[in-house]
């Protein structure tokens, strides 16, 4: 048997093993970002949610699709559940507020508050 003759069954049992391996890692990485070090993650964000926050200015009206285009955008988050999640989590923060159907505001001062 020379060494291009593999057997289908030993290549996917490899392919198995590699993805099991990958998703373990991504795994790992999720709980290191979320375990974060302190810098946006001081507002509670972790590295995706900075990555959109960042993209923000404070006082500005925001749309929700332009929510989801700036995690497209700027994070590995693709898949639209997960999208959905992510920013109801974000816009439910203290640092935002509803300005009307469909367009939220990013206060992170309590500047623009109502109260």
């Amino acid at each position: 048997m020379s060494e291009q003759d593999i057997r289908a069954e030993d290549a996917l049992q490899v392919a198995q093993r590699a993805l099991s391996r990958v998703n373990d890692l991504e795994q790992r990485v999720d709980e290191l970002e979320d375990s974060g070090e302190p810098n946006s993650e001081a507002a509670g964000y972790d590295s995706r949610d900075s990555a959109v926050v960042g993209h923000l200015e404070p006082g500005e009206p925001v749309e929700i699709k332009t929510l989801r285009q700036l995690y497209r955008r700027h994070t590995d988050i693709r898949a639209d559940d997960t999208l959905k999640k992510r920013i109801q989590g974000l816009v439910a923060g203290p640092d935002f507020r509803i300005a009307r159907a469909g367009v939220i505001l990013y206060d992170p001062d309590g500047v623009n508050s109502d109260d």
